[in-house]
């Protein structure tokens, strides 16, 4: 019997979107930017998702940005969360636990003179939310906790 404890890095996909994405790698895989056939079909295919998705969320749908994965998607939020409000404040909030997709970016942006302050965990990896809420000052534009 095998045992699979990585899905917080990728997990079985669904009957469903395994055909889906076998007709688009092999029958619709155009590029979805084109405006010939098979770039509209790839196209549609995204379109489709984003509603599904943001109908899900309660979002509108240009609200939704695709990214290519896990450590894009920090990225940008982290990255692009920060310098959207440095005008408001310089303050970020982690842990000391952070998988590198995080704790990367937030290294970056205290190289770049932004003040990080890094909670600890106890033994089962939980903060407390009394040292978080000690943390929190008028400057604390972002926190990130997993």
């Amino acid at each position: 019997m095998e045992a699979y404890f990585d899905n917080s890095a990728t997990t079985r996909c669904s009957q469903g979107a395994v055909e889906i994405m076998v007709r688009a790698l092999s029958e619709d895989y155009g590029n979805p930017s084109s405006l010939h056939g098979k770039g509209m079909k790839g196209e549609n295919y995204i379109r489709e998702a984003g509603s599904k998705i943001a109908k899900t969320m309660k979002v509108k749908e240009s609200e939704l940005i695709f990214t290519s994965g896990g450590t894009e998607s920090n990225n940008l939020a982290i990255l692009g969360g920060a310098m959207a409000n440095r005008r408001s404040g310089t303050h970020l909030i982690t842990t000391c636990v952070e998988h590198p997709a995080v704790s990367a970016p937030v290294k970056f942006l205290e190289e770049q003179g932004f003040s990080v302050t890094r909670l600890s965990v106890d033994q089962d990896g939980i903060i407390s939310l009394e040292e978080l809420k000690e943390a929190i000052t008028p400057e604390t534009i972002l926190v990130s906790i997993m």
